[in-house]
């Protein structure tokens, strides 16, 4: 019985470190580099693990809290995605993934109004238009994939 608590409490002490080892918690380019794999072989769940520990190390990087934004709303939690998109846009007012991704969960959760105000961010941001503009533009005319 003893030994037993002891291996457990040893790997509960040790466990930190293993997690952290294999999302690669040392090095912020390789949990970004590893999200992305994740997020392109639509592994959601995987993506916000390492988005999570990337924009702790990376709290600054927009970029970094739009995609955990995105994997989180890919999952289902749109409250949550809606506050990191925010977060996102507090950083860079100007993100163009951030607007596009945040118009579509505004669209997805029946709010046109917030969504066609994104767009219309994304035409001041590219005037002779650019791929989150259009993007949008047909996710709100119900032409995207979702």
């Amino acid at each position: 019985m003893k030994l037993k608590t002891l291996s457990l409490t040893v790997f509960l002490l040790i466990s930190p470190y293993l997690i952290a080892a294999k999302y690669g918690k040392t090095d912020p380019d390789k949990l970004y580099s590893r999200a992305l794999k994740f997020i392109d072989q639509e592994r959601f769940f995987e993506a916000k693990k390492v988005l999570k520990a990337y924009t702790k190390s990376k709290s600054e990087d927009s970029f970094g809290w739009t995609l955990y934004a995105f994997s989180e709303r890919k999952l289902g939690g749109l409250d949550k995605a809606e506050k990191l998109y925010e977060k996102a846009l507090i950083l860079d007012s100007n993100n163009k993934s951030a607007l596009e991704y945040q118009g579509e969960l505004f669209a997805e959760t029946n709010r046109p109004i917030l969504a066609k105000s994104n767009l219309e961010k994304l035409k001041i941001l590219c005037p002779d238009s650019c791929e989150e503009l259009e993007q949008l533009d047909s996710y709100i005319k119900g032409t995207a994939e979702k």
